[in-house]
């Protein structure tokens, strides 16, 4: 199953009817995903395009397990104290004016002009947990909001792409990971012919006419040099943590008071420094001087361990530029042009970064910002400014490379914060512009195979170095955990080796500073590698054997090869049709997906470009496709698919049957009865349940029910809505959610939320309900609830009050299982009290039914929405949780709430 989303007036149901879709498949949900979409919605609509998607429409299927918008770098139920490192003003995902695109500029807010929207009313707010909501109001543009905040943004965004979509394009979101990619149609992809085929985890593969890989960071698989430290860790009592996602890390692995060696000092640590600290209960107070008014002191906890970082260059990044984007009379550049680097290029045309390149860059740099030292025959260009403390080498004491470090990052934090900055600023605005003219200037294409791994690898290590630092008052913070002997540096050149006739770790910086520790965390990202990606699409790319559809980057290692227009590159060197990549695992200058406001940011002109080249694909048809056939029967009509089904099903599994039919009927949205009619005829309860993303359905999208709703979706479950709302505005609402008639929910979920006011809930047709397992989470509030509770009790005999109002909600859906949950927690709290599964605090659930399967199944969906089940019993005890009874009020874990029902037991 999958969720769908429909936009527009209806124009694309009208076009289908003449003619198939053009079926559009990206891989990934995340930022750049989604930025590629809002392209194509604005480009489709105008006239170049709009008469051609009448004629034939384009359907957009996006793959991705995680929220769509936001995707898994960018999550609304992480740590509040992982911040971004941009100001709210200088981050947007619009286009503006001074973007140079083809396509038109649809504007939109900044995070802080949003912000300040949700404030005054103007925007409804994308989420009803009170602590997100504060962040969000109390954000200003000069502050960094959190990254969850920043999540909510780029949800809201697609809602609102996906509600301005024209009617000749659709949207279906697949909550589910690819898993390969071939050519042309495959086993159960549906009919006709197509241009690839993308393999599911849990479900039929996709037929693409046109494919879109723009997977973002992937976790990686151990290296054997990590495997080993592992190992060695396991067999020591100690623990190795490798590369990951702060939010993912297991710090519950390090103790109070343990030394642990940390190698990395880039955003990654800064997120874990502020994990393991303010995150552990510690506190910064202000403590500032006349020369350093930003400075801070720490009180410990007493449940930190003792941080011992360091990394290659041995400092922190730079610290964020006070007031960035203020003038600093740059000029036009006077050493990166076109011309010189034209002059530059060799026979073939091609350039070596580090001999032709990197010196322009250095020449540039001299020449616009102050101070800077200008470049010296023969030795490293821009060695002082990638490593800082070079100097600091030989045998030295650790106090020598403590007060190095500490020197360090107090002047950068002088130099960038305090005063005029205008070097800083220069320097900060310089880099932000060869980065951008990178983007245009030199793709991985345009270099000799030479440069392997100085570009672009190394250059945007420096780039992020310079440009992409913390907020200023996390590096003091840092300064105020050293003052608090909460951290150490290493210094320089650190190296660690893993010693096993002690046991220990052992770290060593470059300047004789050495220490011994059970722990060792690797506090940076995971290499972007294609071979060693967990993502099994991504490997399967380049070591598919003779199916390999990509090759590695000769300039960018570990990288799939693409071109200047993002086409991938087929493994003999051609560009494979009808095949694009973009993200962080390609050979493409990595740039973000959203950027400071007018800055004609090199993301949303890749966007636009990308976007237009893939509605000029589609207007092609199916010309040039691998094993493309004629125009005429480009892929067939969903009459075609009727005729199809029973040969297609032929060949399947039950689960896989199961998700071809789905994976048919999803696709004709101007004919939901022809669904049903499948879903009725048993074939989605072939498909194990245990084996697939998990449905839920929602009956009534109010206060309560579009909280469940976003926590479920972040959650990662398929999400079925039925309700009043128009589709756009659900859309909107609820980016990811699929509309769903009442008719069809309980086919359509296995489970479906009874959200709307109890004495709605007991005027619903029965019928509609049948063999659902029922989820009552109403409350009876007010007058015509109690007047509907009366008549269902008199219609039911209960003349002394004695059944509960779910048992009376029973006895009217009489084909439905119902379970009573979710309703002694507030709207308000849904989002924001979520804890994972190991939490010590996690929040319970009651849950109660005269079914332990229906419970069972309930208990399930409430683990991955991050509340633990606490079972009461019969349907009959859930009485015991609505509103003036002993469960209904207060947070309580799962042991105290059958405390308080065991002791509620003995007193009845």
């Amino acid at each position: 199953m999958n969720s769908r989303i429909s936009a527009g007036s209806g124009t694309a149901a009208q076009g289908a009817a003449a003619s198939a879709p053009t079926r559009l498949v990206i891989v990934g949900g995340g930022p750049r995903a989604i930025g590629v979409v809002e392209r194509l919605g604005a480009s489709a609509a105008q006239p170049e395009h709009a008469s051609q998607l009448e004629e034939r429409p384009l359907h957009i299927d996006v793959i991705d397990p995680h929220m769509p918008g936001s995707g898994r770098i960018w999550r609304a139920d992480e740590s509040g104290l992982l911040l971004m490192n941009s100001r709210a003003a200088d981050v947007s995902i619009f286009t503006d004016e001074t973007v140079e695109i083809a396509g038109p500029v649809v504007a939109g807010p900044s995070l802080a002009e949003w912000a300040d929207g949700i404030r005054r009313g103007e925007i409804a707010a994308p989420t009803a947990g009170t602590e997100r909501l504060e962040e969000i109001k109390a954000l200003g543009e000069t502050d960094f909001a959190s990254r969850r905040v920043q999540a909510l943004y780029l949800e809201w965004f697609f809602g609102q792409v996906l509600a301005a979509l024209p009617g000749t394009v659709s949207v279906t979101v697949h909550r589910t990971i690819a898993t390969g990619v071939r050519r042309g149609r495959a086993n159960g992809a549906g009919s006709g012919d197509a241009a690839w085929t993308v393999a599911l985890e849990d479900r039929a593969p996709l037929p693409a006419d046109l494919l879109l890989l723009a997977a973002g960071h992937t976790d990686s698989r151990p290296s054997a040099a990590r495997h080993e430290l592992a190992a060695f860790a396991r067999r020591h009592g100690g623990a190795y943590l490798p590369p990951s996602q702060a939010n993912d890390a297991r710090l519950e692995q390090l103790g109070e008071g343990e030394d642990v060696i940390v190698r990395g000092m880039g955003l990654g640590f800064i997120d874990l420094m502020a994990l393991l600290t303010e995150g552990r209960g510690g506190e910064f107070t202000p403590a500032p001087r006349p020369d350093d008014p930003g400075r801070l002191e720490y009180t410990a906890s007493g449940l930190e361990p003792r941080l011992w970082v360091g990394s290659r260059r041995g400092v922190p990044y730079h610290s964020k530029v006070r007031a960035e984007g203020e003038p600093t009379g740059l000029t036009a550049f006077q050493h990166v042009t076109a011309e010189n680097l034209a002059a530059r290029e060799d026979e073939r045309g091609l350039l070596d970064f580090r001999a032709d390149v990197l010196p322009l860059i250095a020449a540039e740099i001299a020449a616009q910002v102050p101070g800077a030292p200008a470049p010296v025959e023969g030795e490293e260009p821009l060695a002082w400014l990638d490593d800082p403390l070079a100097w600091l080498d030989g045998e030295a004491d650790h106090q020598v490379t403590r007060d190095a470090v500490v020197r360090y990052i107090e002047a950068d934090l002088r130099e960038r914060t305090h005063g005029d900055v205008t070097p800083a600023r220069t320097l900060f605005q310089l880099l932000l512009r060869l980065h951008g003219a990178l983007v245009d200037q030199l793709p991985a294409s345009r270099l000799r195979e030479e440069s392997r791994g100085d570009y672009p690898r190394w250059w945007h290590s420096l780039f992020s170095f310079v440009d992409s630092g913390p907020p200023p008052h996390r590096l003091q913070q840092l300064l105020a955990l050293e003052r608090a002997g909460v951290v150490r540096f290493l210094g320089p050149r650190t190296r660690v080796r893993a010693d096993d006739a002690t046991g220990r770790f052992i770290a060593r910086g470059g300047a004789g500073t050495e220490v011994s520790a059970t722990a060792l965390v690797d506090a940076f990202l995971p290499e972007a590698s294609l071979a060693e990606s967990t993502n099994p699409l991504l490997r399967d790319l380049v070591a598919g054997g003779g199916a390999a559809v990509g090759r590695e980057s000769a300039a960018a290692p570990g990288a799939l090869d693409v071109d200047d227009h993002h086409r991938v590159i087929a493994p003999d060197g051609t560009v494979q049709p009808r095949l694009w990549a973009v993200g962080p695992w390609t050979s493409e200058l990595p740039i973000g997906a959203f950027a400071r406001p007018r800055t004609n940011a090199p993301c949303h002109r890749r966007n636009d470009a990308l976007a237009r080249e893939l509605l000029d694909a589609a207007s092609r048809g199916r010309e040039g496709a691998p094993g493309a056939a004629d125009e005429g029967s480009a892929g067939g009509t969903w009459d075609d698919v009727d005729a199809h089904v029973a040969s297609d099903l032929a060949g399947l599994d039950a689960p896989a049957a199961a998700t071809a039919l789905q994976s048919a009927a999803h696709g004709r949205p101007e004919d939901s009865a022809w669904r049903r009619q499948a879903v009725l005829a048993g074939v989605t309860a072939l498909a194990p349940r245990g084996l697939r993303t998990p449905r839920l359905g929602l009956l009534g999208p109010g206060k309560i029910g579009t909280a469940l709703a976003r926590t479920a979706l972040r959650a990662g479950l398929e999400v079925h809505v039925s309700g009043r709302a128009a589709a756009p505005v659900l859309a909107a609402k609820l980016p990811g959610a699929v509309p769903t008639p009442l008719a069809d929910l309980a086919a359509t979920s296995d489970i479906v939320l009874l959200t709307v006011p109890l004495h709605v809930a007991l005027t619903l047709d029965p019928a509609a309900l049948h063999g659902a397992i029922l989820v009552d989470v109403t409350n009876p509030w007010g007058e015509a609830d109690a007047a509907a509770v009366t008549a269902a009790r008199d219609a039911a005999g209960d003349v002394h009050g004695e059944l509960s109002t779910s048992e009376l909600l029973a006895r009217h859906f009489t084909g439905a299982t119902v379970v009573k949950a979710l309703n002694h927690i507030g709207y308000h709290d849904v989002e924001d009290h979520g804890r994972r599964a190991e939490h010590p605090e996690r929040r319970a659930i009651a849950v109660a039914s005269d079914d332990a399967r229906a419970a069972e199944a309930v208990s399930r969906i409430l683990d991955r929405l991050g509340y633990d089940a606490a079972l009461l019993g019969s349907l009959a005890a859930g009485r015991q949780i609505e509103p003036g009874e002993g469960l209904f009020s207060g947070w309580t874990t799962r042991a105290e709430l059958r405390s308080r029902y065991e002791e509620l037991a003995r007193v009845a």
